[in-house]
This record gives C-alpha cells, sequence and structure tokens, in this order.
C-alpha cells in the first residue's frame, strides 16, 4: 500500500455552533480543533514549559505574574472558542453581554461549565469531521464506469 497524501478540510473547523447549556442558557462555541485555539493552546504550554524549567529538581516556585493552567486555559477558551451565549445572568439574575472576559471569568468560576464548553467543542469537531467523511465517501467519479471513464461505442 502506498503512502497517500491526506488532504485536510479545514472549512468546518471555522463554523460555530449554538449549544444548549441549560433550560435557560445557549452558548455559540468553535470546534474544539478551531486552528487559532490550537496554535494558541501551544504556545501556552511551551510557555509553562519554559517557567517549569527555571526550577531545579525537585523544587517549585511561582514566577511573578504567573497564571494557573487553567486560568490560562480559561483565557484560551474565551478567546477562541466560546464566541457568545444567550441568556446568560450576572450574581444578581440580570442579563449579562459577551465579552471574553467575563467569559473567562464564567469559565473560570463554574467547573461544570469549563467542561461544559470543552466537551460540547470536541463533539462538534468530531461531528465534522465526521461529516466530512461521509462527504468524502458520498463523492464519485464523473465517469461512465469504463476505466478511461470514456464512453464505448
Amino acid at each position: 500500500m502506498a503512502l497517500k497524501l491526506k488532504k485536510t478540510d479545514t472549512s468546518k473547523s471555522g463554523e460555530a455552533r449554538w449549544e444548549k447549556f441549560d433550560e435557560d442558557t445557549k452558548v455559540l462555541l468553535m470546534p474544539l480543533d478551531n486552528q487559532q485555539y490550537q496554535i494558541a493552546l501551544e504556545r501556552m504550554r511551551r510557555r509553562l514549559d519554559r517557567n517549569d524549567a527555571q526550577f531545579g529538581e525537585g523544587s517549585v516556585g511561582v514566577i511573578a505574574g504567573e497564571k494557573s493552567e487553567h486560568d490560562n486555559h480559561c483565557m484560551l477558551l474565551a478567546q477562541f472558542i466560546l464566541q457568545d451565549w444567550q441568556g446568560a445572568q450576572d450574581e444578581d439574575g440580570n442579563p449579562l453581554k459577551y465579552s471574553e472576559a467575563i467569559a473567562t471569568e464564567m469559565l473560570r468560576g463554574d467547573t461544570d461549565f469549563f467542561v461544559f464548553v470543552i466537551k460540547r467543542a470536541a463533539t462538534i469537531a468530531a461531528d465534522n469531521k465526521k461529516e466530512q467523511e461521509e462527504i468524502k465517501g458520498k463523492q464519485s467519479t464523473a465517469s461512465s464506469g469504463s476505466e478511461t471513464g470514456v464512453l464505448q461505442a
């Protein structure tokens, strides 16, 4: 079997989808395989690795101004995955307009919401991949069925 180039279709990784979080709230999510999110996530991990490397074996510490991995991940999700919401409320029950800063705080403060966003964004990515595979499987050649594709008289 020969090694074959597989084209990567990124068109669906740029499409957001509304998902129901609870009876009152819907959120607009990008797929987890969103390229911008993946690049930013890799950068975050490299930065954390560099920070960790500053400490010797068996020692731990915190660099001034450093944020936790969870805090960083909340910022990335708010910037690249969670795009909007409907029905979100503040502590007093007032409607809450979407912003990246508020979304970061919402993700940081609500573990269930954090997990929901990651799981649903992963599901959207998987659904998109499955849809693309189905489309590829249904594509047919424009031939008459002969090897050359030319009609035989």
